[in-house]
């Protein structure tokens, strides 16, 4: 059974701790140097590798691409199959918006060859009126400014190429340009000239567009450095679609026009030549029409020639669109779409589809600034499909062009069928009939080629720019994170990565620092909390003394009030029975149990009481150094015999307090601590004494303070606050619970009121005027006061 004001540690072990809002500033308060420390390097970082980051700008416009069908599709007789409707215009002129072709043109407008190699300053401030030969050689070449002086060029190896006034224009090898007067003092320019495959690249990867949904408008972005030349460069990248898209149509309606010339002109002689014929027949046989019969035959064969010129005409688009190219562009797909009846053929119309659908992907991959580069694996992988797929849709064609063979091997076949049904008819009819049917073959063939031919005059006559600019390129606007806003992140970053750090360095720190981590941890009430102060712990007196004493404190000093405090709380601790024999220990050494037993036995003295401090630390004594006595005889030569009790305690060293030191240093302290006349002594101790404390060893290295705990009314528990681990606290505290030692609390030694805001409640101060303190905590106690 425990006695009344003692609390029960079985209980405390169980409790689950929690976090309070308060607790987290505390954290940070107590690690606010890593905080501060890991925020500053992650700004800094921030900064560092920002600083020297070039601003990135962003120009825009709006096209609209209206239906090409009438330059791609064929008119009147022959029908337009979806699939060309689906190449065209919207996905065909995006894709030939991010090709080497139109960036190459671009780049030739414009000069893009020569560019200034200091990305910070804009090529419009230096060049104007930059024209580029196509053999020029690329190389880097020095412009010098020379203020009001004019200018002068020089090459690689520092010879001057050229000098002048700002009218007069620079020349270098397969370049010219002029030079924008400037009234700076002298500079220097660094310029490169470039390959055109290098600019074009580099505008290709500027580039990006996007659909508006549901419409046929296009916004058009491009990005880079110049904010002066992105919106020129958007602007001819804009133009140069509208005048490609009209050029690819009229290419192709011109070599259609062409063949069907020629084949026009070939089938017009053909048929003179049999008019003629069969007329000078006629005239010299004097032959009447021929029969029902052969008529009839004559149809079948007309037709056939029909279907047979149908037939060559679609030979000759596959030829043309193939070419001998080794790419496949989206002109080729669109020739190949527009072939009559494509949607019939299902490997052709799928591999045409699935070229398109690859090279839509392989353009997102690419486009804008954060686009992948070509030696990406994930674009070398696209383009080793469109590869295959090359290659697939050249056998579809291959495969459309041998169908497309055989059917006019059939055709001819038939044809030859049915001129020998015709060489048959016996005498002058058939011969008649003969004549009168490739007469009559030539007349249609040369009017359906001349229907054709009139289609494809229209077409050509006909063709405009389908592609219309809506808005005009606008002003280039910075886009990306600036370096203040990559500071500020950077900032806030580092602030939450610090807190982190924090957080969990705490996590590792497992001792103890609070009275409420005491309270969670062990489940006892804390006692006392003695602030850290060098007076006690260090200081002019730890030169002589190894620990600290309130006789040289002041009586309104913190430290002296906190004992005091620690002395009521003992005193009361027990109503029903007063506690009177007292043991000081700690769970490991340098906690401080020593300086709080001398200090307590001091208090308790000063409170009127008859005290005794025994030092019961026999390894390690101090006792008698902090009150500079001898150290035998002592504790132990009384348990011992060779000397009795009034010769080993020092009477009087502080008003009510006796001192019993250690004696000498015994072999066995356990066995001397534990014996009868250990309890032999502290029963005639009790009798001259209200207060017996005895310091003793730390529980965890020792046995010598459970020994001496289990006689005594009451242990208190030394807790050095920061120091202290929470396990080694559980296991002294177990170790005193096996053997029914009676724990009436702790003493959390070595408080910092910065880390334990928990501390002011066990202290008091005088009530000093706000006029008596410094400025800043008057100020900071009228706002406490308010609040």
């Amino acid at each position: 059974m425990q006695p009344a004001g003692v609390t029960d540690t079985r209980s405390g072990s169980s409790e689950h701790r929690e976090v309070h809002l308060r607790d987290l500033v505390a954290v940070i308060k107590r690690h606010w140097r890593i905080v501060v420390i890991v925020a500053g390097l992650v700004t800094g970082g921030a900064w560092f590798s920002s600083r020297d980051s070039v601003t990135q700008y962003q120009s825009n416009l709006t096209i609209q691409i209206a239906s090409s069908k009438q330059v791609f599709a064929r008119l009147d007789d022959i029908d337009v199959d979806e699939l060309a409707l689906k190449t065209d215009p919207i996905l065909s002129e995006a894709l030939v918006l991010t090709t080497q072709g139109l960036a190459l043109r671009v780049v030739h407008r414009l000069g893009l060859q020569l560019d200034i190699n200091d990305p910070t300053v804009s090529r419009a401030a230096v060049l104007s009126q930059v024209t580029v030969d196509s053999g020029a050689v690329p190389g880097d070449y020095q412009l010098e400014l020379r203020g009001p002086a004019g200018w002068r060029l020089r090459d690689a190896s520092g010879a001057v190429l050229g000098s002048g006034t700002y009218q007069e224009p620079a020349t270098g090898p397969g370049f010219r340009f002029l030079v924008v007067p400037s009234a700076e003092p002298e500079r220097h320019v660094g310029i490169s000239l470039t390959l055109p495959e290098v600019a074009a690249s580099w505008v290709r990867a500027g580039l990006s567009y996007q659909v508006r949904d549901g419409t046929n408008a296009v916004d058009i972005y491009f990005s880079g450095t110049d904010p002066v030349l992105i919106p020129r460069i958007l602007n001819e990248a804009a133009v140069q679609l509208r005048e490609d898209g009209a050029r690819r149509a009229l290419g192709i309606a011109q070599r259609k026009q062409t063949y069907i010339a020629d084949q026009l002109e070939r089938a017009n002689i053909n048929y003179q030549l049999k008019l003629d014929e069969l007329q000078q027949y006629k005239e010299r046989r004097e032959i009447a029409d021929l029969g029902a019969e052969a008529q009839t035959t004559v149809g079948t064969l007309q037709d056939l020639e029909q279907n047979r010129q149908r037939l060559l005409i679609q030979l000759a688009t596959v030829d043309q669109a193939m070419g001998s190219d080794s790419t496949i562009g989206i002109e080729t797909l669109n020739r190949l779409a527009a072939i009559e009846n494509v949607g019939g053929n299902a490997s052709l119309a799928f591999q045409i589809q699935n070229l398109l659908e690859l090279y839509e992907r392989r353009r997102e991959l690419t486009a804008g600034t954060l686009g992948l580069r070509e030696s990406n694996p994930q674009v070398e992988a696209m383009d080793q499909r469109i590869t295959a797929a090359h290659a697939g849709l050249r056998s579809a064609v291959s495969a459309t062009e041998r169908t497309l063979r055989v059917q006019l091997e059939g055709i001819e076949g038939e044809i030859a069928r049915v001129r020998t049904t015709l060489r048959a008819i016996p005498g002058m009819e058939s011969r008649i009939a003969q004549i009168e049917l490739e007469k009559n073959i030539q007349e249609q063939t040369t009017r359906y080629l001349l229907g054709q031919y009139e289609s494809a005059r229209m077409q050509v006559a006909t063709i405009a720019p389908y592609i219309t600019i809506l808005d005009g390129a606008s002003p280039a606007y910075g886009i990306g994170t600036s370096i203040k806003q990559k500071i500020i992140l950077g900032f806030l970053v580092g602030t939450l990565l610090g807190l982190g750090a924090a957080l969990f360095l705490e996590y590792l720190d497992q001792t103890i620092k609070s009275a409420r981590d005491v309270e969670r941890v062990l489940g006892i009430p804390v006692l006392g909390m003695i602030p850290h102060d060098p007076k006690i712990s260090g200081g002019s007196q730890g030169r002589h003394r190894p620990i600290g004493v309130i006789t040289a404190l002041g009586p309104d000093d913190p430290m002296a009030e906190s004992y005091r405090t620690l002395r009521t709380n003992v005193t009361f601790v027990s109503a029903e029975k007063p506690l009177q024999f007292i043991a000081m220990t700690s769970p490991a050494p340098r906690e401080g149990k020593s300086t709080t037993a001398a200090n307590l036995a001091l208090t308790l003295a000063q409170g009127g009481h008859k005290t005794i401090l025994i030092d019961g630390d026999l390894r390690r004594p101090l006792v008698h150094r902090t009150f500079a006595l001898v150290q035998d005889p002592g504790l132990t030569d009384v348990l011992v015999g060779r000397a009795v009790t009034r010769e080993a305690v020092r009477p009087e060293v502080a008003p009510n307090l006796d001192i019993l030191p250690s004696g000498s240093s015994p072999p066995n302290p356990s066995e001397l601590l534990g014996s009868d006349a250990m309890h032999t002594l502290i029963a005639e101790l009790r009798r001259e004494y209200e207060y017996i404390i005895i310091d003793t060893p730390p529980v965890l290295p020792v046995t010598d303070a459970t020994v001496v705990a289990a006689a005594t009314d009451a242990t208190i528990l030394t807790i050095r606050s920061g120091d202290t681990e929470e396990t080694s606290a559980r296991r002294a505290l177990d170790q005193l619970r096996r053997i029914n030692a009676r724990v009436a609390g702790a003493v959390l030694n070595g408080v910092s009121t910065a880390k334990d805001r928990s501390y002011t409640y066990y202290t008091y101060q005088r009530n000093v005027p706000y006029a008596s303190r410094s400025p800043r905590r008057s100020i900071k106690a009228r706002i406490v006061d308010m609040f």
